[in-house]
């Protein structure tokens, strides 16, 4: 065998080692989907397609057409991954409807009525978020994040927040839509520059990673609501390069060290009190002891004065520089032009000299 031939040998044996590395990791995944529910339905129904669901349901069929879930296993992005990995059928079990594993055959290329409701005339109304659980965990984790999240979207539904038809939100935003329990949280936000700037909840709440399949990561799907400072980065819209204070943390932690009221954007000390940002004192003193005393006693130092604030004079972002612009430095002054001295000291001594013998002419008597 030529050199050339073991070279393409051995490049075909890694990737398939690679492809079958893949497919384990996938189907990993995928023991964990299903295991979350159960999807079986009676062996003796028949499928029946999404057009025998829309001779009665028609606006249902008007709404789920131009949904992800239409477009579970056509969709180029899927198509695109899913091929990258070596077409696993594993993965078919969630994008398609009616899949049966031991013929590798499905139903339907899409997640149709029957993929939840049951085959034919099943039509079962299971609205539990065990049901979306289903496929929506594992490599994409929705439910694991979900049930993370806390007690208190524990008691809420997928359709709560998720048109089940459309899969889209309830409402047009995402504040909107969060705004149906967190009202005074939104109402807070839209009155700050981020409501006035459209920042939606779902900007900093939901932040989320994509998926790695060859090193087995689950992606994040920003389903567990968290502002976790390590993920959240504020210099994606803001930037502000940090001088000096961004000793106190990296991506958003050192923004939140100081703006800790997130949601009304006003500064929070460590005791959790909340101020203004136009009363940044409190804040600045908390961590600027000596400095706050040494300006306590002197002439800005009149707290009671609310003009005399840090900020006046220095940038937070960038302290050493100063917020304001000084005076024009003062001229300076041409050194005054030498007068000779000797010609000066000559003609002293010359008056001198003629005034003594003035004096001594004067005394001496005539002869």
């Amino acid at each position: 065998m030529s050199i050339s031939g073991d070279v393409n040998e051995a490049n075909h044996g890694k990737t398939h080692l690679k492809n079958v590395l893949m497919a384990l990791v996938i189907s990993t995944f995928i023991v964990i989907v299903l295991s979350n529910t159960d999807t079986s339905f009676a062996a003796d129904t028949e499928y029946e397609g999404a057009a025998y669901c829309a001779e009665c349901h028609e606006d249902e069929m008007k709404e789920w057409i131009g949904s992800s879930h239409a477009q579970a296993l056509t969709d180029p992005e899927f198509q695109e991954e899913w091929e990258s990995l070596g077409s696993p059928e594993s993965c078919l079990s969630c994008h398609t409807t009616g899949y049966d594993s031991e013929l590798n055959e499905y139903e339907a290329t899409e997640v149709s009525c029957e993929a939840c409701h049951g085959p034919g005339d099943t039509m079962q109304r299971d609205t539990s978020v065990e049901l979306c659980g289903g496929c929506h965990s594992g490599p994409y984790p929705t439910y694991e994040e979900w049930v993370d999240s806390g007690p208190a979207h524990g008691e809420a539904d997928c359709l709560m927040c998720h048109d089940e038809h459309t899969n889209e939100l309830t409402f047009e935003t995402s504040t909107g839509t969060c705004g149906q329990c967190h009202e005074s949280h939104v109402d807070e936000v839209l009155q700050t520059r981020h409501g006035e700037a459209g920042v939606e909840c779902a900007d900093c709440h939901m932040i989320e990673v994509p998926v790695d399949f060859i090193k087995g990561t689950p992606a994040k799907t920003g389903h567990s609501f968290s502002l976790s400072e390590q993920e959240l980065d504020c210099s994606s819209c803001h930037e502000r390069p940090l001088s000096k204070h961004d000793v106190l943390g990296e991506q958003a932690y050192s923004c939140l060290s100081c703006h800790g009221a997130i949601h009304e954007l006003e500064l929070q000390l460590v005791n959790k009190s909340v101020y203004p940002l136009d009363d940044s004192v409190p804040l600045c003193a908390q961590c600027h002891n000596e400095r706050y005393t040494a300006w306590e006693q002197g002439t800005h130092g009149d707290y009671d004065d609310p003009k005399a604030q840090c900020t006046s004079c220095h940038d937070p972002h960038d302290p050493i520089i100063s917020n304001i612009s000084t005076l024009e430095p003062i001229p300076q002054r041409e050194p005054a032009k030498q007068t000779p001295v000797l010609p000066i000291t000559a003609a002293a001594v010359v008056v001198e000299i003629l005034l003594i013998w003035a004096y001594v002419l004067r005394g001496r008597p005539n002869v």
